[in-house]
């Protein structure tokens, strides 16, 4: 009788084991005061008209842009999970959502995971420079609006995700991770209208060195939707609407490569990377393509374990491209140079400082001067501007 019901009692526990699963409901509200000077209304000839220095309360170009999530877990026995996450932008000053207004503009996706083969998802999700590359390049150290790469041309800042994907991530082998993904364009009658595909690696030498890299291609990246295509895909229409790229939405193609490297020694952390993005194959410009090279630096000093300091410098510049008339247009590059202090009051709130300033020169790419343009905020009303932040930033 008793060995009856401990058999009973081991295959009840079992069964509960199995079933096991967790969720869990997490966010970050990252809000500042943000100064931006010379800013302007862009225009369609390539003209910005000025409209003067701002003050305005932001949270989605902080240290971590505010969001809210829930992340599930779900053990199904033999080493492998059920996950899921639903991940939405908040913007807190109007109490609206982030990414165009989309519910789970950030994140939503479902798969299967298994600590020795890897995962396997599905959904609106994050690419290869997110998994692999943003996390060690300069702007990470300071890791604000303020300290992002002009345009965010390679999506470093991560400004756009991928609909429609599917996504396989490693396990660590060794320091070694790698993966990649595929993003259905959903045509009917052309499969690879809209496709895209990316891929990468970081390897973790384990004193102290990180290495990272990945490249990206989208065929037809402005699709006809908000819906649609990479550079549409963000809720709110084209991010094309800035000086430094708006000429280019005829592109029939779009690609980023990026390598990044990041050192850690003591109280030390140094980061570096470099990054290629061409506007392929466009239309308006008899299929030429035109390329953007970015490069930064920046370290970081932890004064304590609450306080650090991050300092940077990015540089970017494109050679532009021919128009049917034989006039040049998009020959331009900036410097940026930017700087976060932060002193963590508890494990979960944060409070922060940082300023960034870019000088751009050149023809944009619709033939006027080129304007600054840090990280999409806002195009400036010259070739010069200033973004600054004071903020808390507060996780749970």
């Amino acid at each position: 009788m008793k060995k009856t019901f401990a058999a009973a009692a081991l295959a009840t526990f079992a069964a509960a084991a199995h079933a096991q699963s967790s969720v869990m409901v997490y966010g970050i509200l990252d809000q500042a005061l943000t100064y931006t000077n010379n800013t302007g209304t862009t225009n369609a000839n390539g003209t910005v008209t000025p409209a003067g220095s701002k003050f305005a309360m932001d949270s989605l170009s902080g240290t971590a842009g505010s969001r809210w999530g829930i992340r599930g877990d779900e053990d199904l026995g033999g080493g492998l999970h059920t996950i899921f996450t639903l991940e939405s932008g908040i913007n807190l000053p109007t109490g609206g959502l982030g990414q165009g207004g989309l519910t789970w503009g950030r994140q939503i996706f479902v798969g299967l995971r298994s600590a020795q083969y890897g995962q396997v998802t599905m959904g609106r999700q994050y690419d290869s420079v997110y998994n692999f590359t943003m996390v060690l390049d300069a702007g990470s150290l300071a890791s604000n609006g303020a300290s992002m790469h002009a345009g965010d041309l390679d999506n470093a800042a991560i400004n756009l995700r991928e609909n429609n994907s599917i996504r396989y991530l490693s396990p660590n082998i060794k320091g070694l991770t790698f993966g990649g993904g595929l993003a259905l364009g959903g045509v009917a009658g052309d499969i690879t209208n809209g496709l895209q595909y990316n891929f990468g690696a970081q390897y973790d030498t384990g004193v102290g060195l990180k290495v990272g890299a990945a490249y990206e291609f989208f065929k037809n990246p402005t699709g006809p939707t908000s819906s649609t295509g990479w550079f549409t895909s963000n809720g709110s229409g084209t991010l094309l609407s800035h000086q430094l790229d708006a000429g280019y939405t005829s592109a029939k193609s779009y690609q980023i490569a990026m390598v990044a490297a990041q050192y850690t020694k003591g109280a030390w952390t140094f980061a570096g990377s470099w990054s290629n993005a061409q506007f392929g194959n466009m239309t308006a410009f008899n299929g030429a393509a035109v390329t953007f090279n970015t490069f930064d630096l920046g370290a970081q000093y932890m004064w304590t374990p609450f306080f650090s300091t991050a300092v940077g410098w990015n540089y970017q510049t494109s050679a532009g491209v021919t128009k049917t008339d034989g006039t040049k247009v998009g020959n331009q590059h900036s410097n940026q140079f930017y700087m976060r202090t932060s002193y963590d009051l508890s494990k979960r709130t944060m409070l922060y400082v940082a300023v960034g300033y870019q000088d751009a020169r050149g023809v944009n790419s619709q033939g006027g001067s080129a304007v600054a343009d840090i990280d999409n905020i806002v195009d400036s009303s010259t070739g010069k501007q200033v973004v600054a932040r004071l903020g808390i930033r507060h996780s749970f």
